[in-house]
């Protein structure tokens, strides 16, 4: 029902190469990563469609020919966790990805859309329009677009306490991306940026993966609106998905615990909440694998 999740495409795994990762693909095209260096030594494969014996039988010989500890898996909504088990794998650790989100159907008529959202959603909208509020999108977007938003996005990360990436690692993605990244950015009718989001696109789904709102923006309803047109914007496109990356999950506490605002705002437009499965572990080290036993070990 839901698109395959963006870590499985290439043009992600280009980037986590970027970062020092190597790349791993098994027979039946699942994708995965392995870090082999002074930071730490362990293999990640986050949301495949599905991973059958064979993948992980793929995957562990490599674990076991390069001598990684850990090989940990972020299921999709699809996988039959009984192949995970009983491979030995164990539901342990923190996640990698966000762990539960939001996800708009972009196949459903404007109309539907707009029938999905809250009453102060809406309500939001009508008056970021009548304060003349400007939402543009820009496909591939230039170094110096992206420097302004970057911007914008460090600056909210700074007020929020939220992590913020370097910005050379979001020119890469965008580079990486190419016409599969958008930048909406929303501005003031006297054009005044006051907030930006970057999207990535792979196959029928587009992810929501930076934003930002300026301190003037946060006075206003402007990023109800650039939300509402991204819908509409991105429908236009053909794709049937937009995945808002993430919301608050009581499962994981200290990983979501800065979340709480940002995912009552995502959740008054709607969508399908959608809850993952924990991460699920292999242990190689037989001191970690006997602790294991004993505590939740959060790698």
């Amino acid at each position: 029902m839901f698109p395959l999740d963006i870590r499985q495409s290439p043009e992600w795994l280009l980037y986590l190469e970027f970062l020092g990762w190597e790349k791993i693909e098994t027979s039946n095209g699942v994708r995965a990563a392995l870090m082999d260096n002074k930071l730490g030594k362990a293999i990640k494969v986050q949301r495949p469609e599905k991973v059958v014996s064979s993948d992980l039988e793929e995957i562990e010989k490599v674990a076991l020919e390069r001598k990684i500890p850990m090989i940990k898996v972020e299921p999709s909504l699809n996988q039959d966790l009984k192949i995970l088990e009983n491979a030995e794998y164990i539901p342990q650790g923190a996640p990698l990805s966000p762990p539960a989100t939001i996800f708009i159907d972009l196949t459903l008529n404007p109309e539907d859309l707009w029938a999905q959202l809250s009453d102060s959603c809406r309500y939001s909208i009508r008056r970021a329009q009548r304060e003349g509020a400007k939402t543009e999108f820009f496909t591939n977007p230039s170094k110096e677009k992206v420097a302004e938003f970057y911007k914008i996005h460090a600056s909210t990360g700074k007020q929020k306490s939220f992590y913020i990436q370097g910005e050379d690692e979001i020119q890469k993605k965008v580079e990486l991306f190419g016409d599969k990244a958008i930048l909406g950015i929303v501005s003031t009718k006297e054009g005044a940026a006051t907030g930006a989001n970057l999207y990535l696109g792979y196959g029928k789904g587009i992810w929501f993966i930076h934003g930002g709102t300026t301190a003037e923006g946060r006075k206003t309803k402007n990023g109800y609106e650039l939300y509402w047109q991204s819908f509409l914007y991105f429908k236009s496109l053909g794709y049937a998905w937009l995945d808002l990356e993430g919301v608050d999950d009581r499962r994981y506490p200290a990983f979501t615990k800065n979340w709480g605002g940002l995912s009552h705002f995502k959740e008054r437009f709607g969508g399908t909440r959608v809850e993952f499965p924990s991460p699920y572990v292999k242990l190689f080290n037989p001191w970690l694998r006997k602790l294991s036993k004993y505590v939740n070990l959060q790698i």
